[in-house]
């Protein structure tokens, strides 16, 4: 899979994950969304290139799911 892929399927997945645990409590889950649904379509444009900041972002955010106990979704 190439970078541009996954990043992308890594913001899906990050997503999927935040909606599908609505019991656990997460600081501005709405704005974590909406940058996340940002990303999700400027990432699935042709020409997307991820800046090296926006990278840091996705890995920052990541790491908090995974700090708050936020499970990753298993998709079969």
């Amino acid at each position: 899979m190439n970078e541009k892929n996954e990043n992308l399927s890594r913001a899906q997945a990050m997503r999927d994950d935040i909606l599908a645990s609505p019991d656990v409590w997460l600081p501005r889950r709405d704005t974590l969304l909406d940058w996340l649904n940002a990303f999700v379509q400027r990432a699935a444009m042709p020409s997307y290139t991820i800046g090296e900041t926006e990278a840091a972002d996705l890995t920052a955010l990541d790491r908090f799911l995974r700090n708050k106990k936020v499970p990753a979704v298993v998709q079969a």
